[in-house]
C-alpha cells in the first residue's frame, strides 16, 4: 500500500509523451514537495502545541499551498506549480525567520533556494531572478536581526528547532538524490537495452544489403566481357552507400558490343532496386526481344518503366527513371551507335574534347508529350578516347569553397590525362575526387567508363 501511495505521489503529472528529464524534473518535485509539505504540518503541530498561533497558521497555510501545487501538476500545469513553490518558499523562510529570530537558522536554507530554482526551470533568466531575490531576502532578513527583536522572544528550545530543521533539510536531500540516481540508473538501462536492440537491428539491416549488394554485383557487367570486348578501358565505380543506383551493363549481340552506363533515380536501396528493375528490363529487351538500336532500346525500356511504376500516367507518381548513355560498338567497322538520356557522350580525339550532347528526357514518365529518342551514329578512329558517365562525379561537393567539382573541371582532368593508361586515369580521376571531397559526405553514386579505340 505504502509502495502505491508513494507511486501516485511521485507520478502526478508525468505522462509516457515526455522526455526523461521532464519527466525526472516533474519526479523530484513531487517527492520534494510532498516531503516539504509533510514538514509544514509536522511545524503547524509543534506550533499549536507551543502556543504559537501566527506560526502554525503559516506553516498551515503553506502545507496547503503545497498540496495545491501537487494538484497543479496533475493537471500538468508545471510551471505554475514551479513558481508557487519558489515563491512561497522565499515568503515561508523570510517570515519564518522574522517570527523565531537567528537562533533557528531558519535564514540558511535560503541557500537552497537558488539551486531547486536551477532544476526546475531551464531559462537563466528565471534562475536569476529568484537569485536576485533569494539574496535580497537574506540581506533583508540579516538587517532586521541587527536592529530588531524577532516576534516571538528567545527560548532554548529554539536551538533544538534549528537543529532539527538541518535534520529534516539533510532528509529532504538525500530523498531527492536518491530518487534522482534511482530514476536516472533505470533509464541508463533502458537506453542500453535500446541500444543493444538498435545495434542488433542495423546489424541485421547492414547484413541484408551487404547481401544486395553480392546479387548487384553480380548483375554488373561482368569483368570478363569488357576485357574481351574492351581491350583498354576503365570503370570508376564509386556507390554513395554499399548499394547503388548507378550501374552499368553490358550484352554481346552477335558481332556487335552493347554497352549502357544508368543513373537510376534516387541512390542506396531505392536507388539499387530501381537498378535491379531496369537490368531486368535491359536484359528482356535485348536479348529476348533481339532489339539492338540504341533508341529503340530507350524507348521500349521508357515504356517498360512507365507500364511497370505509373500505370495511371500521371506525372506526379511516376517520376521513376533513369538517365543513361547506351553504345552499340561495331568494332569490324569501327563504327558506333548511341544514345543519351539526360547524359552526353564525351570523346577526345586529336587532343580535342568532343561533346555529343544528350536528349533532354529521362527514360521513364515526363511532362508532354513522349519523343523517340535520338539515334546517332560515329565513325571511330584509332586513338579515339570515349567517356561515359553519370552526374556524381560532377556534382560532388569539395574544395576550399565547398562548391560542386562541374563537368568543365572533369573535361579539363580527362583532357590532361587522356594519353596516360586506363589504369593511371582511374587512379587520377578517384584521387581527383576524393581530394575535392576532402572531409564532406559523397552526394551521390559516382561512375565513369573511359574506352580507348
Amino acid at each position: 500500500m505504502f509502495n502505491s501511495f508513494r507511486e501516485k505521489i511521485i507520478n502526478r503529472g508525468v505522462t509516457s509523451d515526455l522526455e526523461f528529464n521532464i519527466r525526472n524534473k516533474i519526479q523530484v518535485f513531487n517527492i520534494s514537495t510532498f516531503v516539504i509539505g509533510s514538514i509544514y504540518l509536522f511545524y503547524t503541530l509543534v506550533g499549536w502545541l507551543k502556543g504559537d498561533h501566527l506560526a502554525a497558521t503559516l506553516t498551515f497555510v503553506s502545507w496547503a499551498i503545497s498540496a495545491c501545487c501537487l494538484y497543479l501538476m496533475s493537471q500538468r500545469k508545471y510551471d505554475l506549480a514551479y513558481h508557487i513553490t519558489a515563491c512561497l518558499g522565499i515568503i515561508f523562510l523570510f517570515t519564518f525567520s522574522l517570527l523565531y529570530g537567528e537562533v533557528t537558522l531558519t535564514y540558511v536554507f535560503f541557500l537552497f533556494i537558488p539551486v531547486a530554482v536551477i532544476v526546475l526551470f531551464d531559462d537563466l533568466r528565471i534562475c536569476l531572478v529568484y537569485f536576485i531575490i533569494t539574496v535580497l531576502a537574506i540581506i533583508s532578513v540579516k538587517i532586521f536581526f541587527i536592529f530588531f527583536k524577532p516576534y516571538y522572544p528567545y527560548n532554548a528550545l529554539y536551538y533544538n528547532l534549528g537543529f532539527l530543521n538541518i535534520v529534516m533539510t539533510a532528509a529532504l536531500l538525500y530523498l531527492a538524490v536518491r530518487m534522482f540516481k534511482s530514476e536516472n540508473l533505470i533509464y541508463s538501462k533502458a537506453i542500453t537495452h535500446q541500444r543493444h536492440l538498435i545495434e542488433e537491428k542495423n546489424k541485421d539491416i547492414l547484413s541484408s544489403i551487404n547481401y544486395a549488394k553480392r546479387i548487384q554485383k553480380a548483375l554488373l557487367a561482368p569483368e570478363s566481357l569488357l576485357n574481351k570486348n574492351l581491350s583498354e578501358h576503365f570503370v570508376l565505380y564509386k556507390p554513395k552507400d554499399i548499394v547503388s543506383g548507378d550501374f552499368y551493363w553490358a550484352e554481346q549481340a552477335g558481332s556487335r558490343f552493347i554497352l549502357a552506363v544508368c543513373d537510376c533515380t534516387g541512390h542506396g536501396v531505392p536507388g539499387a532496386f530501381m537498378s535491379l528493375l531496369n537490368i531486368s528490363f535491359l536484359n528482356e529487351i535485348v536479348m529476348e526481344r533481339k532489339i539492338h538500336k540504341p533508341d529503340m532500346i530507350f524507348n521500349q525500356l521508357r515504356d517498360d518503366i512507365v507500364k511497370v511504376l505509373n500505370p495511371a500516367g500521371t506525372v506526379e507518381e511516376g517520376r521513376d527513371g533513369m538517365d543513361a548513355v547506351l553504345c552499340n560498338f561495331d568494332f569490324k567497322e569501327n563504327k558506333l551507335e548511341f544514345s543519351c538520356a539526360n547524359n552526353p557522350l564525351w570523346m577526345i580525339r586529336n587532343k580535342e574534347m568532343v561533346e555529343f550532347k544528350a536528349d533532354k528526357m529521362p527514360i521513364g514518365m515526363q511532362e508532354g508529350e513522349n519523343k523517340s529518342f535520338a539515334l546517332q551514329n560515329l565513325q571511330l578512329q584509332q586513338g579515339d578516347v570515349l567517356y561515359l558517365f553519370t552526374d556524381g562525379y560532377a556534382d560532388q561537393f569539395g574544395g576550399s569553397n565547398g562548391k560542386k567539382f562541374k563537368y568543365r573541371q572533369l573535361q579539363e582532368t580527362l583532357l590532361a590525362n587522356h594519353e596516360k593508361s586506363m589504369a593511371d586515369q582511374r587512379n587520377i580521376l578517384d584521387d581527383t575526387i576524393e581530394r575535392w571531397k576532402g572531409k564532406l559526405e559523397q552526394v551521390d553514386d559516382i561512375l565513369i567508363i573511359g574506352i580507348r579505340i
